[in-house]
């Protein structure tokens, strides 16, 4: 069993090395751990991080309505039709800590999650988004397909 808060210190440690961390952050009704943001030339990523007793399916929902109302309209678009034509790409990552056993049916919804958005026949890139959900009961972690690439690095973050 993996201590929920520690996992969560350690996720603020790894991201405030390069990102800007604004802490806490709140969507609506949904206040967020903490919001991290990382700007580079014309590539971003925005991490959104989220402690919770238990993750639901509400959760996941919440998270996918928070990411086509709010943060691809405004965050990656500035409320413009599409983004700057500079634009290479936008990441955004939902990242949940759930103190308790994550149930199957979250689990699957979790795997099967995918967003992705290309701008103007990708000549003003894309936005793709992607959950990690890390379960300190059982100490394991699951990602959508998007999120794979980040596993090898949020598995070190684990342990």
């Amino acid at each position: 069993m993996t201590d929920a808060y520690g996992l969560l210190e350690r996720l603020m440690e790894y991201y405030s090395a390069g990102y800007e961390l604004s802490c806490p952050y709140q969507i609506g009704n949904t206040i967020y751990d903490t919001y991290a943001v990382y700007r580079q030339f014309d590539c971003f990523e925005h991490a959104f991080i989220r402690s919770t007793l238990t993750l639901s399916r509400g959760d996941i929902l919440r998270f996918r309505e928070h990411l086509t109302t709010y943060i691809e309209p405004w965050l990656v678009r500035n409320g413009e039709e599409s983004p700057s034509s500079s634009h290479l790409y936008t990441y955004v990552t939902g990242i949940f800590i759930s103190e308790r056993r994550i149930h199957d049916d979250v689990r699957r919804m979790i795997r099967r999650f995918r967003y992705y958005k290309g701008y103007g026949f990708y000549r003003k890139g894309y936005c793709q988004a992607r959950i990690a959900a890390f379960d300190a009961e059982t100490s394991s972690l699951i990602c959508s397909p998007a999120a794979r690439e980040l596993m090898q690095e949020y598995q070190r973050i684990l342990k």
